[in-house]
């Protein structure tokens, strides 16, 4: 897959991701609302039966004759966890799905690695093998050199390698695909849920290319299925098809970003034809501090 260059990223630099203190996981430096042990103090309260002796403030104790105990926030990790539809449909348009999958992975786990955020990034086509990103500038030259090596071929059952590649607790699950898996809408509550059960918020990101989202030429063209070279498809397009195809199309996206709310998650759709900065800044503001 075409990525990024170095350039482009660095012009992203203060960028982080936003991950919710609760998503948080392990040792890190995401700073958490719950109470630690790390160097940053906090606060104090009263002591209580039960609590350990060696964080009571005896200087406190000697002024008020009370016994408190000092308080320190904990720092974490977050974890993000990025799942890529390498399907043979990303590989269309005259800007591929695929590139702008591969652009936005490398966006997102560039601004998690700034902040020290744990990046494990899946091609569901393999989806027991997981990447974890290296932190740091190694880190974005490795994940650039795995993304290019990664091809877009065969077809995917999303919830089945989603049931293989999800792993741990907590965290962010960020799924990116063009969602042309059949029957994906009677599957998404389940994949849905399945994320749920791991704790995990999940993003759905649908890509699709500037020519799916702009059909304005009429005529009668032949298809070949972009995972199923066999399978032809004739098809005549006049302004009316074309008015159905783009309602279908609204209606398809509407119907995945009802259920993603429904079960706490994000959706967004973004185009091809849309400036990868436009879509960062606008579309998925919500996923960057």
């Amino acid at each position: 897959m075409e990525t990024l260059n170095l350039r482009e990223l660095e012009q992203l630099n203060t960028l982080r991701l936003n991950i919710c203190r609760s998503m948080s996981q392990g040792e890190g430096l995401r700073r958490s609302s719950a109470k630690g042990r790390s160097a940053e103090f906090s606060g104090y309260r009263e002591y209580v039966p039960g609590d350990d002796t060696r964080y009571v403030d005896w200087n406190a104790y000697a002024r008020f004759d009370k016994l408190y105990i000092k308080e320190f926030m904990e720092e974490k990790e977050g974890r993000v966890s990025i799942y890529l539809d390498t399907s043979k449909s990303m590989d269309f348009g005259e800007k591929k799905k695929s590139t702008l999958m591969a652009e936005l992975a490398e966006i997102i786990s560039f601004s998690a690695t700034s902040g020290r955020d744990s990046v494990y990034v899946t091609d569901l086509a393999f989806p027991t093998n997981t990447f974890k990103v290296p932190v740091g500038s190694l880190g974005v030259a490795t994940l650039k050199a795995w993304l290019e090596k990664t091809e877009v071929n065969g077809k995917i059952d999303l919830m089945s390698s989603l049931k293989k590649a999800v792993k741990g607790r907590g965290g962010v699950a960020i799924v990116i695909s063009d969602f042309m898996d059949e029957g994906f809408l009677a599957k998404e509550t389940d994949i849905l849920r399945l994320f749920d059960y791991h704790g995990m918020k999940t993003t759905l990101i649908h890509v699709l290319s500037r020519e799916e989202m702009e059909i304005e030429d009429d005529g009668s063209f032949q298809y070949i299925d972009s995972e199923d070279d066999d399978r032809e498809v004739r098809i005549t397009l006049d302004k009316y098809s074309i008015r159905d195809y783009k309602k279908a199309l609204e209606d398809y996206s509407k119907n995945i970003y009802t259920k993603a709310k429904a079960a706490g998650g994000n959706y967004i759709l973004c185009s091809t034809a849309d400036p990868i900065k436009k879509l960062i800044y606008e579309n998925l503001r919500f996923l960057f501090l």
